[in-house]
């Protein structure tokens, strides 16, 4: 399986990036957009973890720096003001890379020599960007699975999930592109959550990645146990796991809209299971192996 992935790290994401690294999948490209932290921060934040893993080699792109319409304002409450709440990370020695990431994602696409799995766990932003920018991109993904949105609540406000909520004008330009994604919510990611018995394995790994996962995942669940939010959530390895193991994931088909008009409901993903199969444009998880997820993630920690 080859790969593309763009995220925007972010603790959950590091959690999901340091996984995928340990997983027999082909990453071809990784892109940072802009979403828990300012684009720069999580390109920093790429880079460094690649590097961090073993995989220098992978070539990783900066993004969008602002959602398509709408302003942007950094909140480090959940990952810290370096996004990785304090986690000390050597800096990567590869060159960094200037092609802006939409550039790169549709080069890398065209280029490929057989279908890819894009992956994206923060806005939509540099998705929306290189299918704009080529729309026969289409044709080139086997599976876009975004983590973000939502069938039940929000999180970010009562209506809308963060991802979605960040740049909701980016998912509704996305979902008119004729790509079909899987939206992985909260309303499935809520149900994987770091256990008491994960925390232990964790603070068992002595593998440099894994110390380094242990002190993200102290800050995230102390940031958790602060604001009242019970266990912390892996949004992103939800996602992550779930495209390279399809059947972890319980999908049906919807018809997904997402809300852009309204103050009140900005950025809601207004889910319709009620339509005809042709009329659906998103396969939305409904369902998550979430033992096999926790597993898979800590496995992961430590092997590095």
């Amino acid at each position: 399986m080859q790969m593309l992935l763009d995220c925007d790290p972010g603790i959950d994401d590091a959690l999901a990036i340091l996984t995928l690294l340990r997983e027999p999948v082909d990453v071809i490209g990784m892109s940072a957009v802009v979403g828990n932290v300012p684009v720069e921060t999580g390109f920093r934040n790429l880079r460094d973890l690649a590097a961090f893993a073993g995989r220098a080699d992978i070539p990783v792109f900066r993004g969008a720096e602002l959602p398509l319409v709408r302003d942007y304002t950094f909140d480090p409450t959940v990952h810290g003001v370096d996004g990785l709440g304090g986690a000390r990370i050597p800096a990567s020695p590869s060159p960094r890379q200037e092609e802006h990431a939409a550039t790169a994602i549709a080069r890398i696409l065209r280029a490929s020599k057989e279908p890819v799995t894009w992956v994206a766990t923060g806005p939509l932003t540099n998705v929306a960007l290189a299918l704009r920018l080529d729309p026969s991109l289409v044709d080139k993904v086997s599976r876009l699975v975004v983590m973000g949105g939502s069938t039940l609540r929000g999180n970010v406000t009562p209506a809308a999930e963060f991802n979605v909520y960040v740049d909701a004008e980016a998912w509704q330009s996305v979902l008119s592109s004729g790509i079909r994604p899987v939206m992985v919510g909260l309303n499935v990611t809520h149900m994987v959550g770091m256990t008491e018995e994960d925390f232990a394995v964790a603070e068992g790994i002595k593998t440099p990645v894994g110390q380094v996962a242990r002190a993200m995942l102290a800050f995230y669940r102390e940031v958790h146990e602060q604001g009242g939010w019970g266990e912390p959530k892996l949004h992103d390895v939800v996602a992550v796991l779930g495209a390279i193991s399809p059947e972890l994931l319980e999908t049906r088909p919807a018809h997904v809209a997402v809300e852009t008009g309204s103050a009140l409901t900005y950025g809601m993903t207004v889910v319709d299971e009620r339509e005809a199969p042709e009329r659906c444009n998103c396969d939305v998880a409904v369902g998550v192996d979430a033992a096999a997820m926790r597993a898979r993630m800590l496995k992961a920690l430590q092997s590095g």
